[in-house]
């Protein structure tokens, strides 16, 4: 396999290098070879480092011999901080869903606060581990850190940044079984101790299993004849799914007021941060303390898991929350140990009578 080829270092103006015995003497020395011509004086080094980093010392001598604040060509041509910034102007970075963007802006803006000096092409597995490793108290957080760096990564590649991505291959930090479920108990107790619209959105979440934001934009139109017609905003999925009795119940007592289903105490229809405050608020009332660890998210598993110990397949869970098959069977693990090993002892003994 052929090695990468170093990029071509561009010095800067009044910068001058001679090879001497196989290596490389930096000189800064103005107007050289003209009756303006300066005192030359040796400089510090290369302007870059053996792995590709921009050399500090070097810089700082430039910057000191020319009284000017000046960054390397090496930072503003091949840096990490030049590499966001690209990115973050390219028609991928425009494709993706707002809901992406709002969570990897940060995350790249932590690689630029660790590697934004660095340059891109020195970029290896080992240092990706590492800026992994430095957030692992905060496992999804580095695990979703390393897949927008990654998508960066390979962004880079056909545009000359560098000539492969370190990212890929890498095992993602373990992060438990994520969100919990909610027990029939806790939805129980909500429902009873929660406000009418909290109440209301926990019932829409739980009888269609679908996200808090497709939840809030459902709108009355979108049920009629005992189905509920919409289109995921995150996989823009269309979705017609029967809708549970259960739900049906709770939709009489639920005032029209809005284009929404869901609506907040004004009559409005709610916002995404004005739903996530309101659901903050709800679970600091102190009757719901005893609810404390609970997201909304988890619903959405309670749904699966539900739907699995009724008997359904993984076809069935899938085609009513939209999800992969694949994540409804990781959903699965979640199904009651208690209820399938009961179901497991009958069925043996009914084989063995």
């Amino acid at each position: 396999m052929a090695r990468p080829k170093k990029p071509k270092i561009e010095l800067p103006l009044h910068v001058h290098c001679v090879t001497s015995k196989g290596k490389k003497y930096y000189s800064f020395h103005p107007f050289r070879g003209t009756a303006r011509a300066g005192k030359r004086v040796k400089l510090p080094g290369a302007p870059v480092n053996s792995n590709g980093t921009p050399n500090e010392e070097f810089w700082d001598a430039y910057r000191a011999l020319t009284g000017e604040s000046v960054k390397p060509a090496i930072e503003r041509a091949g840096t990490f901080t030049a590499l966001v910034k690209a990115y973050k102007a390219s028609p991928e970075w425009m494709e993706l869903s707002a809901k992406t963007k709002a969570l990897w802006e940060p995350l790249l803006g932590k690689v630029n606060g660790v590697w934004g000096k660095l340059a891109v092409r020195g970029l290896e597995g080992k240092h990706v581990l590492a800026l992994r490793d430095r957030f692992a108290d905060t496992p999804g957080a580095a695990n979703n850190m390393i897949r927008a760096l990654s998508s960066m990564l390979a962004w880079s590649i056909h545009r000359g940044w560098r000539d492969g991505n370190p990212c890929l291959g890498l095992r993602k930090l373990k992060t438990g079984e994520g969100y919990a479920a909610w027990s029939w108990e806790q939805i129980a107790y909500f429902r009873q101790h929660a406000k009418p619209e909290m109440w209301h959105a926990v019932a829409l979440a739980l009888y269609t299993g679908q996200r808090q934001g497709d939840c809030l934009a459902m709108l009355w139109s979108d049920m009629a004849d005992g189905m509920i017609s919409f289109t995921q905003h995150k996989t823009k999925k269309k979705l017609r799914i029967p809708m549970h009795r259960d739900l049906e119940v709770v939709l009489e007592s639920v005032p029209k007021r809005s284009l929404t289903v869901l609506s907040n105490s004004r009559a409005k229809a709610w916002t995404l941060d004005g739903f996530k405050s309101s659901w903050r608020n709800e679970f600091d009332r102190p009757e719901m303390q005893s609810l404390n660890g609970l997201v909304f998210h988890g619903l959405r598993k309670s749904a699966v898991v539900s739907l699995l110990e009724a008997g359904c397949t993984d076809a069935e869970v899938a085609a009513i929350t939209g999800q992969s098959r694949q994540m409804v069977e990781h959903y699965g693990r979640m199904v009651s140990q208690e209820r399938l090993a009961a179901a497991a002892m009958q069925k043996w003994e009914a084989g063995t009578a």
